[in-house]
């Protein structure tokens, strides 16, 4: 049975930078530069623990795919 894709959304949420994982909020961050190194650390070590993850960015509805261990 494959594991769970973990998707971390970085996303400006109430005025400051967070990442969404399950619909949980994690941070605020400085900035989204830092909420997207946190997310990308914590995706690299969910991968390298067999998960298959990724990081997006929210943009109003649409995402961009910054880092994910899938292949296309």
């Amino acid at each position: 049975m494959p594991l769970p894709h973990a998707r971390y959304i970085v996303i400006e949420h109430e005025g400051v930078w967070k990442i969404n994982l399950d619909n949980k909020y994690y941070g605020p961050f400085p900035s989204r530069q830092a909420a997207v190194e946190g997310a990308t650390a914590t995706a690299q070590k969910a991968s390298a623990a067999g998960y298959p993850a990724s990081v997006l960015l929210m943009k109003g509805t649409a995402f961009d795919t910054l880092w994910t261990s899938v292949a296309e």
